[in-house]
């Protein structure tokens, strides 16, 4: 109870994690309502992530007498979730991918002309786009096969459970956690070529790819998976196109 007293105090620390934190939720409200403006503006408006943010915020706090501080929370709060979460996940991530296709060239020249022939004409793709690239979806499935952005996916035992025939018993409110590298290595689901880098296992999609589909866990399975993982994903392809559609490295 002390420990968590302490951040709270004005020390030196704290006095600096507290400036910068208003500077960053000075800095996003400024960037959100510029954006929200040029949006507005634009004919037809801009719909991307960042006006679903304002627009919901604005539902959120609509009538309430504290609706301004509740609509710059709202925005301050999702924002920092994004950019946060997503962060170092995705970036480390894309580093393991662009190392990959550097030690196969030949899923670089597979990627490549998929990459120019669905993005002429120099322009950023927008999602639909992205869509189309298989050959570099299949490359991030695979690399988030083999380098998993989470060690662990975590569960609690809701009830007494027995596992292996009975030789296992998982008591009530047990924490389990499942190592999502090995599961994903298991040569059970994945076959005996399940440490080799190769994206074509995901041509038929994940449930082509391992049995059962749900030992695929780069972001969790169930009701509780990542909430960020469409960004996630559309950020990884993002990078790798790119990259994979300019010449060759290695």
């Amino acid at each position: 109870m002390f420990h968590n007293l302490f951040r709270y105090l004005p020390t030196k620390n704290n006095r600096e994690i507290w400036g910068l934190d208003r500077t960053i939720r000075r800095l996003i409200l400024y960037i959100a309502k510029r954006h929200d403006h040029n949006s507005s503006a634009a004919a037809p408006p801009n719909k991307d992530l960042l006006h679903s943010i304002v627009e919901g915020a604005k539902q959120q706090a609509g009538g309430s007498s504290r609706s301004r501080t509740a609509e710059e929370d709202f925005i301050v709060d999702n924002c920092k979730n994004i950019y946060f979460a997503g962060h170092e996940t995705t970036s480390t991530t894309a580093s393991w991918c662009l190392m990959l296709l550097a030690a196969h060239p030949e899923w670089q020249s597979r990627a490549r002309p998929e990459v120019q022939a669905a993005c002429q004409g120099g322009h950023p793709p927008d999602a639909a786009t992205l869509r189309t690239l298989k050959t570099v979806a299949m490359v991030v499935q695979e690399t988030l096969r083999l380098y998993p952005p989470a060690p662990f996916v975590t569960r609690e035992a809701l009830a007494d459970v027995t596992l292996g025939g009975g030789g296992l018993t998982v008591p009530r409110g047990t924490n389990i956690r499942v190592p999502v590298a090995l599961a994903h290595r298991d040569p059970a689901s994945w076959g005996p070529d399940a440490g080799r880098f190769d994206p074509g296992r995901f041509a038929g999609g994940v449930a082509g790819a391992c049995r059962p589909p749900h030992m695929y866990m780069s972001f969790d399975v169930g009701a509780r998976n990542c909430a960020g993982q469409n960004l996630a994903a559309t950020e990884l392809t993002s990078s790798v196109r790119a990259r994979a559609g300019v010449q060759a490295y290695g």
